[in-house]
């Protein structure tokens, strides 16, 4: 890239603009020698505007400022480009945070502020009990009898030491929008569960009869390989049959079809039936994706970048060529916020985005600046015009 590009990166990344793809490019020429020791010096800069805008004193901002550009300006008369580098965003910052001063400060504060939901996490157990799950503690867990059936380690359910059953004993965990939680089975299976996800498993599994969970919502599993008994999950009106792979299955209440991406090994998509009769069966095959119609049984199957459908178990949101009434509803279920679109036109509209650590308030704001999307907040909802 050349100069000129680079510095648009940091003066972006200043201002929290800057996309996934110009993050990459700036911190691949961070790594460049000479370069690191370039931005940290920025950084220092920026440090010591921000906290002074903290109590701020216009004026005296500015005579500090264009002193300490004069005093760079001698130092680095052979340093032209890491002197422009320095101090280019913090003009803009500058700017900005001035702006941002006399807006809260001189103008009465009429912008509402987006407070998404605090939902718990629940467990149900077989006797109908159910408990919240407080992520932040380590607790042992028991079944109805109170026997130590497992542990919770703050953000995953683990059932490692369940006694020997004759029959199925069923737990019922709920995870609400907004948060994400992991257990691992009786068997050593792991499952990641999204936002919004419900997820009814035995306590352990019994010898002889098939390990079949039953999902509504999305998940990723790691499941433990075993020979003699299959891995079912079952969703909705099919059946995912595995002995030991990896693959994501999402099927929300509000999708019209069940999508199921495999990452490694292989599985078996087939609809359920009466009894232990099976429908006929579709292979799937790692990097392909199997899309389950949910109104007439109908599969389709494609070659994906299963990155692209996996992003969320590292807590991103990675969308390519996605409608916008989709991305809401990533958006509501990961934030646990009501999104409202007056625009019909908008929901059909595809785009390409790409999001990590950001709050909502940013994602919305992303979507302001690159695609004049404009929206306002009433009733703790965001309403899009």
């Amino acid at each position: 890239m050349s100069f000129t590009e680079i510095e648009s990166c940091i003066i972006k990344y200043l201002c929290n603009e800057a996309t996934t793809k110009e993050l990459d490019h700036l911190s691949r020429w961070i790594s460049i020698e000479g370069n690191e020791g370039v931005f940290d010096d920025y950084i220092k800069t920026h440090y010591e505007i921000t906290t002074a805008m903290s109590k701020p004193d216009i004026e005296k901002i500015k005579k500090t400022l264009l002193r300490d550009i004069e005093r760079d300006k001698k130092r680095m008369k052979t340093r032209n480009i890491q002197f422009f580098l320095k101090y280019a965003a913090i003009v803009v910052f500058f700017m900005g945070s001035g702006y941002f001063y006399w807006q809260n400060n001189l103008k009465p504060n009429t912008v509402p502020i987006l407070i998404p939901k605090d939902d718990p996490i629940t467990i149900t157990l077989d006797d109908g009990t159910t408990k919240i799950i407080k992520p932040e503690e380590n607790v042992l867990l028991k079944d109805a009898k109170g026997n130590i059936i497992g542990r919770q380690d703050t953000t995953r359910l683990t059932y490692s030491q369940t006694p020997k059953l004759d029959k199925l004993v069923y737990n019922t965990l709920k995870v609400p929008f907004g948060k994400r939680f992991d257990i691992a089975l009786s068997d050593g299976t792991h499952v990641y569960l999204n936002a919004g996800t419900t997820l009814r498993y035995p306590i352990n599994f019994v010898e002889g009869k098939d390990r079949n969970v039953f999902l509504k919502g999305e998940a990723y599993f790691e499941v433990t390989k075993d020979k003699i008994r299959p891995f079912v999950v079952s969703v909705g009106s099919m059946n995912v049959e595995v002995l030991g792979t990896t693959f994501n299955v999402s099927s929300y209440p509000q999708d019209l079809s069940t999508n199921t991406v495999l990452v490694e090994g292989s599985v078996a998509v087939y609809k359920k039936m009466d009894g232990e009769e099976k429908g006929n069966s579709t292979l799937l095959e790692p990097g392909f994706k199997a899309e389950w119609n949910n109104s007439n049984g109908n599969i389709s199957i494609e070659n994906v970048d299963t990155r692209i459908y996996t992003a969320w178990v590292q807590g991103k949101l990675v969308f390519r060529n996605t409608s916008f009434l989709k991305i809401r509803q990533s958006l509501e279920r990961k934030y646990n916020v009501k999104i409202q679109n007056t625009n019909t036109d908008l929901d059909k509209q595809l785009f390409d985005a790409t999001f990590d650590i950001e709050t909502i308030d940013e994602v919305l704001e992303s979507f302001n600046r690159s695609y004049a999307i404009e929206y306002y907040i009433e009733n703790n909802e965001v309403i899009i015009k």
